[in-house]
């Protein structure tokens, strides 16, 4: 695959990857709207759409490293450093390496907000047996 195909394809996985997030973000707030209703059915149920989000995401990541076959060792470990967020692209890096950058970032900020809330539901529905709590 050549470089110029092999960017565009991951940043095209990313903006994927980006939307799925915010779906697992919405839904995750849905189900702490549900416990603060005290409305257990619908938390579950909303449990339950949410790991549907979340395995959409472990394919996504999986077709991510599946392209990164196609990157040498060293540009692979650079390009994990923007998906995650850990980096931001060089000034002379091209469009879309940059634009990873920005979602890879996007997608870090948003994966806090999900643990963050994710962290009261859990605490609600499990109290000391709560993930978080160990």
């Amino acid at each position: 695959m050549a470089e110029q195909e092999l960017w565009m394809e991951l940043l095209k996985q990313m903006h994927r990857r980006y939307g799925m997030v915010n779906e697992v973000f919405r839904v995750t707030k849905e189900i702490a709207d549900a416990l603060s209703r005290d409305d257990r059915v619908a938390a579950q149920m909303l449990l339950g759409m949410r790991q549907e989000e979340i395995d959409h995401l472990l394919e996504s990541e999986e077709k991510i490293y599946m392209l990164l076959e196609c990157a040498g060792p060293l540009e692979r470990e650079e390009i994990l450093a923007l998906l995650k967020g850990e980096r931001e692209a060089a000034k002379e890096a091209s469009f879309e390496e940059k634009k990873i950058g920005e979602i890879g970032n996007n997608i870090r900020r948003n994966l806090e907000k999900i643990r963050e809330v994710d962290r009261v539901v859990s605490v609600k529905l499990a109290g000391k047996d709560s993930f978080y709590q160990k």
